[in-house]
């Protein structure tokens, strides 16, 4: 049961409170004379309700006790008093009092003022204890809506482009120092002002149709915007509710001018790049056509030159073998008569376009090694001595690039055509 004290200093009104008290079964928690001694036995007791005589003698009277019982301890009070001066009364709301009993009363009386006042300071107990609880939950969610706040700010400033979030009706609900410097204002300015004020009319016309779009569709968009020399490639997100309903719109700016200026220079250069290509191909095909001329030129004229020394030479060879000669005549006739086919040999021709440093000894010796001819054969063909076809024989290996490699000299001649 409730623990009631009572203060008072008329011995009749005590007797009378702690018979109502315990007819309802209330146990009586202490009595006091003053309002001194009420405080102090409040504090020693922790009463659930204090009944409190008014005018009491001592220092303090009992307005005076109840706020300091109020106000240190937290325990409701109900005054006791006679009287219903005007004075008393505003003094007495001060206290916040729970009520009042006037004197003379009786049992039900007091039993009635005391529920009230414990209900309603119950009452206010929950509330307050509410209260509380709802002003940490706000504070933490006020704590968390800033760490979400300050996460959100270090995010967007971290990026290069310009970032933007933004309602439906294109209002900045938060921007990125980036997004301010291209708008050309303060940050603090840009809260909450509409970002079509901002931007040329050609390009808040088109940004509020892309607004439109994102809405209507509940999809990102991608967009580029020009503004002044400056090219920004857009990317414009959705956010929505937890019904799927779209609230705000995220938007990212790069700025994208160097890289098209870059892919226009590349572009001109890929153009100026296919015309000197076309006329470097022009010019092969002239060259190609060139050299394919001078093929046919080569080929008529060793064809002619050929022919000639048919028509022109070897007449006139066969008829000097047909005429009596001497040894050494006859040899010079068979060295001019070789000479000749060597000339007009393609063997002779290939190898001396791939060895240009062979002199015209080293070329016969080369015709009659390939022709199988020994080292004493070739001597004799040539009126030379054995010693000096061999150095001929050394010469060709070396310019030919197999010296000291164990490659047949007649077998690699055979090689070219």
């Amino acid at each position: 049961m409730p623990k009631i004290m009572i203060v008072d200093d008329d011995v009749i009104t005590v007797t009378e409170l702690i018979e109502a008290l315990r007819s309802s079964r209330y146990e009586i928690g202490g009595t006091a004379e003053s309002g001194d001694e009420a405080v102090k036995m409040a504090k020693k007791t922790h009463p659930d309700l204090v009944l409190m005589d008014i005018v009491m003698p001592g220092k303090i009277d009992g307005i005076e006790a109840a706020k300091q019982i109020r106000t240190d301890l937290n325990i409701p009070v109900i005054f006791l008093t006679g009287y219903s001066e005007e004075e008393y009364i505003e003094r007495a709301k001060s206290a916040r009092s729970y009520g009042y009993l006037l004197k003379p009363f009786n049992h039900a009386q007091v039993s009635s003022a005391i529920e009230i006042a414990l209900y309603n300071f119950g009452l206010e107990k929950s509330l307050k204890e509410a209260h509380d609880k709802l002003e940490k939950v706000v504070e933490e969610r006020t704590a968390d809506l800033e760490k979400t706040y300050n996460q959100m700010s270090a995010l967007i400033n971290a990026s290069s482009d310009a970032a933007q979030l933004l309602d439906k009706n294109g209002n900045i609900i938060t921007a990125n120092k980036i997004s301010a410097k291209r708008l050309k204002a303060p940050l603090k300015e840009l809260l909450g002002k509409c970002v079509y004020d901002y931007l040329p009319p050609e390009v808040a016309k088109k940004r509020k149709g892309k607004v439109e779009q994102v809405i209507k569709t509940g999809k990102p968009s991608r967009f580029e915007d020009k503004i002044g020399r400056l090219v920004l490639q857009n990317t414009m997100y959705p956010v929505m509710n937890t019904k799927g309903k779209v609230i705000q719109l995220a938007v990212y700016s790069r700025d994208i001018t160097q890289e098209k200026r870059n892919v226009a220079a590349l572009k001109k250069r890929e153009k100026e790049l296919k015309a000197r290509t076309r006329s470097l191909e022009e010019a092969n095909t002239a060259f190609s056509i060139l050299l394919r001329r001078r093929e046919e030129d080569r080929t008529n004229f060793e064809s002619s030159v050929v022919s000639n020394m048919s028509t022109l030479i070897k007449p006139y060879i066969e008829k000097l073998k047909s005429t009596p000669l001497d040894a050494i005549q006859t040899n010079h006739l068979n060295v001019i008569e070789t000479n000749l086919e060597q000339i007009i040999s393609p063997f002779v021709r290939d190898i001396g376009s791939r060895v240009l440093d062979l002199t015209p000894m080293e070329i016969r010796v080369a015709n009659l090694v390939k022709e199988g001819k020994s080292n004493i054969e070739i001597a004799a063909k040539l009126s030379v001595s054995k010693n000096t076809i061999l150095t001929h024989r050394f010469n060709l290996r070396r310019k030919l690039g197999i010296k000291n490699k164990k490659i047949n000299l007649r077998a690699y001649l055979l090689s070219f055509h």
